[in-house]
């Protein structure tokens, strides 16, 4: 039953579970054989306690996910019933905010600036330039972009190909392979990526080790070299932050999803077919893919500057 679910949703709700089965025991309440009076108690506990509406959810959805996996309950399941969406509507509309925490996209000035300002004669700023334009380019998420390994590379003087294994939206864990076009500009990802593989000494495209790793000074060499650990998702925040804040930025407005949303943003501005698009960026429906655009002024007047007045 676990694989019916991707491995960080499953932890989420074994998590959300566990909490709800301590009530339980405190609450001399079985949590097998729980009604949805039961549910709505513990859902106005978490209320009561200030839990966010989002905590609230996950609770929902991971105990109906709980009586789904069980076939006494999987028929009657006690979350399916129209009192506890009405109270869930309701908790909703009390606790719900806007979200404000979205990040700015990153933009081609931005990176042209990064490429700029480190000179990339070590490997280490080579990791990062390299890291920042695929990423870009690519549409990439940090699990897709950290999970890549060296045979999942294929070269090409025109265009690199790099295969994703699996993707937040590849529930069947088909793949895809995603294909970066060579510009010929000092913001060519392709060619950073070449120079970055070289220093790195990835010479054999056949070996599985992770592309974007930590890596560590030696002294004696006065030179960095990869380790076999990719880099953490808190490392990888870290060194764009640091970056962004080099070329003068407020890196509290960007995050590693910057990348994605910068690409996404340029690709609409110069008008990407939305099939193309879509693919490019692995999303499987507009209002997931409209999230990550953001609209250039000219594309917002567009409307009201068309209407024959």
């Amino acid at each position: 039953m676990d694989a019916s679910r991707a491995e960080s949703t499953v932890k989420k709700y074994k998590h959300a579970i566990a909490t709800w089965e301590v009530w339980c025991r405190l609450n001399k309440v079985n949590s097998k054989e729980a009604v949805h009076e039961d549910i709505a108690r513990y859902f106005i506990h978490m209320f009561n306690d200030n839990a966010p509406y989002s905590r609230i959810e996950t609770a929902f959805f991971a105990i109906k996910w709980h009586f789904n996996c069980c076939p006494k309950t999987c028929m009657n399941n006690p979350c399916e019933t129209r009192f506890l969406q009405l109270l869930m509507d309701g908790l909703k509309r009390l606790l719900a905010k806007p979200a404000d925490n979205r990040k700015e996209p990153i933009t081609a000035d931005n990176l042209r600036s990064i490429i700029d300002k480190f000179n990339q004669d070590n490997l280490k700023d080579l990791r990062l330039c390299t890291m920042m334009l695929v990423a870009y380019a690519g549409f990439l998420r940090y699990d897709e972009l950290s999970n890549i390994k060296v045979c999942d590379i294929e070269l090409c003087d025109s265009h690199v190909k790099i295969f994703i294994e699996k993707s937040k939206t590849d529930q069947l864990r088909e793949g895809a392979w995603v294909i970066i076009g060579a510009t010929g500009k000092s913001t060519c990802p392709v060619a950073m990526l070449r120079r970055y593989m070289e220093c790195a000494g990835f010479i054999d495209l056949d070996i599985s080790q992770y592309l974007f790793t930590s890596i560590t000074m030696l002294k004696s060499q006065n030179k960095y070299v990869v380790r076999s650990r990719k880099l953490s998702y808190s490392r990888c925040r870290e060194i764009l932050k640091e970056a962004l804040g080099e070329i003068g930025l407020d890196a509290s407005k960007f995050g590693v999803h910057s990348l994605r949303a910068g690409g996404a943003s340029a690709a609409a501005a110069f008008g990407v077919p939305d099939r193309l698009f879509k693919r490019h960026g692995r999303w499987k429906s507009d209002s997931s893919k409209d999230r990550y655009v953001k609209e250039t002024m000219s594309n917002k007047l567009l409307v009201s500057m068309n209407l024959g007045i």
